[in-house]
């Protein structure tokens, strides 16, 4: 899916990810101030230091995730949170990254990924995790996206994934089955317009409705279920880091591997509540 920048995602959590089709991207080094590059810093060994972006709805099982790592890894850990409040474009997000991940962490956790959509200066972990897009609708009787009837709304997050996938999948559809289907930059005022019937049903990143309903009363019921396979609109969830940092990136994807073997991601799956999504432990490939 073409997007601006591959660091669209840093406005909004689901989208990370979302970014699943962006073409390779050049260098930022170059576009860098090098007045602010702590390259002095010396690395201590025994320390494994976490950047999270705070606005990510998987905040408090990416950081689990990280210390399980360190934990795996005998280190010592540092966490660090991070706001992010780049516009839809993410103009400027790659060159703050890097300067964070020189001067600040060594892993930014929580992070979408998808092959080329990180410039050269950056390499990825392995997934520890993936995550679907899901159907929220407030009417029992659905039990699949094809039950909504072609004459229905449907709400997506605007600038998301899963608005693009849907809108394809509907234009493949006879125009009588097609739904109109409307983005929504706010979740409240979605999950309102679903309760009140103006939309039959909403497709959002799984992890970001979790959260939205931890952390909100909710005035009516609202049931989650499976997207269609033909959508198929899911995210890989992982941690980048510089490109200089091979080997240690070699001993995080050791630990992750262990770690999806051993159960470690889904019992923290179920910890944090993210389970009831059938999410994928170490990812979808």
């Amino acid at each position: 899916m073409p997007v601006p920048s591959a660091f669209k995602f840093l406005r909004r959590a689901a989208v990370a990810v979302l970014a699943l089709a962006t073409p390779a991207l050049g260098q930022v080094s170059e576009n860098v101030d090098t007045s602010l590059l702590e390259t002095w810093r010396l690395n201590s060994g025994n320390v494994v230091r976490f950047c999270q972006y705070e606005s990510v709805p998987t905040f408090a099982f990416d950081r689990a995730v990280g210390q399980a790592i360190a934990d795996r890894l005998l280190t010592n850990t540092e966490f660090l949170a991070l706001g992010a409040s780049y516009g839809i474009g993410g103009e400027y997000a790659a060159e703050d990254l890097f300067v964070t991940l020189t001067n600040d962490c060594d892993v930014m956790l929580g992070m979408g990924l998808a092959s080329g959509m990180y410039p050269v200066e950056f390499i990825a972990t392995r997934a520890y995790v993936g995550f679907p897009y899901v159907l929220a609708v407030a009417d029992p009787e659905i039990e699949r996206l094809t039950d909504i009837a072609g004459d229905r709304r449907l709400g997506a997050p605007v600038g998301s994934y899963g608005l693009v996938a849907l809108v394809r999948y509907s234009a493949t559809l006879p125009e009588s089955q097609r739904w109109q289907v409307l983005p929504y930059g706010d979740m409240d005022l979605m999950t309102t317009r679903l309760l009140d019937d103006t939309i039959a049903g909403m497709v959002v990143y799984g992890p970001s409705l979790v959260h939205y309903q931890q952390d909100n009363t909710i005035d009516g019921e609202i049931y989650v279920l499976p997207l269609d396979a033909q959508i198929a609109a899911r995210v890989e969830i992982g941690g980048l880091m510089l490109a200089r940092n091979g080997y240690l990136r070699t001993l995080i994807d050791q630990a992750i591997a262990l770690m999806v073997e051993d159960g470690t991601i889904t019992a923290l799956l179920a910890e944090y509540g993210f389970d009831t999504l059938s999410p994928a432990p170490g990812g979808y490939q």
